[in-house]
């Protein structure tokens, strides 16, 4: 039996894979200033074995490409529910309120979503913005995957200041940068 096929028959179906009750209990309005955010505990504990044996041996799924939704189908089931759970309208608005940014979009084609082997890697962004659509990174979120906690970062100084001592699972979050412009009462 395989870690999925065990944790889908242990809790008797969906259970989620982050803790979001305790992200609004404890870090809703945080003090994002800085551009940097410690979360402890983002990954439910009794999950995690399972989440990063299967996100590792499931690395190529995070891989920028052209067939981003094909490969995330062949996706074992908690890798599916793990990408579907943070690019969910609930994670979404959890992570709005916490960072006190808005209008998140996720990183469906996982363009900025990758595996970070530490410590030969670093968490990273390639660019900023994406010329193809007109969106900006503006949200990363890297969960260190042998204790559950998180690093946010909303820019590239608070992200060079990541360190992962393990394998960890690095997601972006894209918004719009527009400006209201003559809007009169």
């Amino acid at each position: 039996m395989t870690n999925d096929e065990q944790l889908i028959r242990e809790t008797n179906g969906y259970e989620p894979l982050f803790s979001y009750g305790h992200l609004r209990g404890h870090y809703v309005g945080s003090d994002m200033t800085c551009g940097a955010l410690h979360v402890e505990q983002f990954v439910r504990p009794e999950h995690l074995s399972a989440l990063r044996e299967t996100l590792v041996a499931d690395h190529v799924v995070m891989s920028p490409s052209s067939d981003a939704a094909v490969q995330q189908r062949k996706a074992m089931p908690i890798t599916r529910q793990c990408l579907w759970e943070l690019q969910s309208g609930i994670m979404l608005r959890v992570l709005e309120n916490i960072t006190g940014l808005h209008n998140l979009l996720p990183d469906t084609r996982c363009k900025q979503t990758r595996i970070v082997f530490a410590p030969s890697e670093q968490p990273k962004i390639e660019t900023w913005h994406d010329p193809d659509t007109g969106l900006d990174v503006a949200l990363v979120l890297v969960i260190q995957l042998n204790n559950g906690d998180a690093e946010f970062s909303t820019n590239a100084k608070s992200l060079t200041e990541v360190v992962t001592s393990c394998t960890a699972l690095q997601v972006s979050y894209w918004q719009h940068k527009f400006e209201m412009t003559g809007v009169s009462a």
